[in-house]
């Protein structure tokens, strides 16, 4: 190895010694400017931070708006009609189906479960009532299939004891979601 090669790897070492040690230097202190800010930010009064009186309800209704659509929302996508075009498969066996309509209940359910802070206690047991019938209604249709049965076969028995339902149970929770953030409206 010649003299200017050894420089040249010298040199090498020392410019990545250096920018290492800028980045870490560059790092370090913006680590600690943040520090630094959550430390001041955790010392500030708690009332500086908080929406007050009107200022809460502001940022509150919207929020509240919200949940009330999307529980309607849910409640439209768990209706059986809706959720029985959506999800058919004509060939699929019955307990397949069953299976399937209950689980994309059980998903729309926990995708909506945070909504609960948001609309009143009567609303939310509404909502929960609704789905609960129509897990009822599903598994209701399926009791006298038999093992040959299709997705087409439950269906029509779903079909058929909707049918024979003076109201809808998603119908019944809407309007009564509707009813009450026409209240909150004023």
């Amino acid at each position: 190895m010649t003299e200017s090669h050894l420089y040249l790897l010298i040199a090498t070492i020392i410019a990545t010694a250096i920018i290492i040690f800028a980045t870490i230097y560059y790092f370090t202190n913006r680590w600690v400017e943040v520090q630094r800010e959550k430390i001041k930010a955790s010392q500030m009064p708690i009332r500086e931070n908080k929406p007050q009186g009107t200022d809460l309800k502001r940022h509150f209704f919207p929020l509240q708006v919200d949940a009330y659509q999307r529980m309607v929302l849910f409640l439209e996508r768990i209706a059986p009609n809706n959720m029985i075009i959506r999800l058919s498969n004509p060939g699929l066996p019955a307990r397949a189906f069953q299976q399937k309509l209950l689980e994309n209940i059980r998903q729309e359910y926990d995708h909506n479960l945070a909504q609960q802070i948001f609309i009143s206690k009567t609303a939310w047991a509404n909502v929960q009532a609704s789905k609960e019938e129509i897990v009822k209604i599903i598994n209701m249709a399926s009791i006298n299939l038999g093992d040959t049965a299709l997705a087409n076969d439950l269906a029509k028995n779903i079909f058929e004891i909707t049918a024979q339902l003076k109201a809808q149970p998603t119908d019944q929770a809407i309007d009564f979601l509707k009813s009450e953030l026409n209240q909150i409206l004023g």
